[in-house]
């Protein structure tokens, strides 16, 4: 829950971040594993660092062999050390090993940290724009060949 709390307060409500429940989190996540509908990579030390999920794109009107980070959360301990690098990593492997060409994901518009570091990797802003399950927030979508 830290990761979240890190990467969202000041970005959406507070009583969102505190009404979030760890649980019922990793009850949605193991649901989607065992229906075959997302995969999970998790970056561990001598605890949970980070996780990133993966798996088919959701948006039906997606081109062919596109795939979607669904999350990429890391601990704000370990910002900056390589772990959201080698998570991206190890997602963007599962989707070409997947034989996906692309990737995509939805991040949110003020998320002005998050949006850089997909930048960096090589994301590019799409004019496709939503809001989201948080609160409602305006988000963007981002795409990334797999090569």
């Amino acid at each position: 829950m830290a990761s979240w709390r890190g990467a969202f307060t000041g970005l959406v409500p507070q009583d969102f971040l505190d009404a979030m429940d760890p649980d019922s989190i990793a009850a949605s996540w193991a649901d989607s594993i065992a229906a075959g509908r997302s995969r999970l990579y998790v970056s561990v030390t001598d605890r949970v660092v980070g996780y990133a999920g993966v798996g088919p794109e959701r948006d039906e009107t997606a081109p062919p062999n596109t795939g979607e980070l669904y999350a990429l959360f890391v601990h704000p301990d370990h910002w900056a050390t390589g772990a959201g690098r080698a998570l991206t990593d190890a997602a963007c492997t599962d989707l070409r090993n997947a034989g996906c060409t692309t990737v995509r994901l939805w991040v949110l518009e003020a998320n002005i940290r998050a949006r850089r570091f997909y930048q960096r990797y090589g994301f590019t802003e799409t004019p496709d724009r939503t809001h989201s399950s948080l609160a409602n927030l305006p988000e963007i979508r981002l795409t990334a060949p797999l090569m």
